[in-house]
């Protein structure tokens, strides 16, 4: 009885020990550069999955989802509302931290009772009063919703997102990061 060698191989594949090792090494090349392509490939998805989030606006009881909005890290959320006192436009400025929303700035018109007067910095600008880097943090926005008040959702300068009067009128909305 004969045991298989190398010569055997060689005779049935056509092939030398030279060829075969060429072979392992081309392989190997190969299979490196698929391995380091898949991976980069891999990290490119991930990091453009982590980078775009939504922000959820609901219904604060029931849940029903009235709209998604695709955010990122760097984006800028205005929530605004007409003050029903003063009859003019306030705006709160959040940027998204990981599943919170943080309150970074206000914009008014009028300083009254129950106005913010020991958080961020104030300064006036074109008739506006601006207090920044509030940086109060927030699971959700809530609020009860009107159709008297032109309540707008924006994202990066953008308010047309949502259409306030399709939200249902004196019913608790949310908006929260997800």
């Amino acid at each position: 009885m004969s045991s298989w060698t190398d010569r055997d191989q060689e005779r049935l594949s056509g092939s030398t020990p030279l060829d075969r090792m060429s072979r392992r090494r081309l392989l190997t090349r190969t299979g490196t550069v698929a391995a380091a392509a898949s991976l980069s490939l891999a990290t490119a998805m991930l990091t453009s999955c982590a980078a775009t989030r939504k922000l959820v606006l609901q219904h604060q009881r029931s849940g029903e989802v009235y709209a998604e909005l695709d955010i990122s890290e760097d984006s800028e959320i205005t929530h605004s509302w007409i003050h029903s006192i003063e009859l003019s436009r306030w705006t709160d400025v959040y940027r998204l931290s990981g599943n919170s929303l943080v309150l970074v700035a206000t914009r008014f018109s009028e300083y009254g009772a129950g106005m913010p007067m020991d958080e961020g910095d104030l300064r006036i600008e074109d008739g506006q009063i601006i207090i920044e880097n509030i940086d109060r943090e927030f699971d959700a926005i809530r609020w009860i919703h009107s159709h008297r008040v032109d309540y707008r959702i924006g994202i990066d300068g953008q308010e047309d997102l949502v259409d306030p009067t399709e939200l249902p009128h004196r019913q608790p909305i949310e908006l929260r990061p997800r």
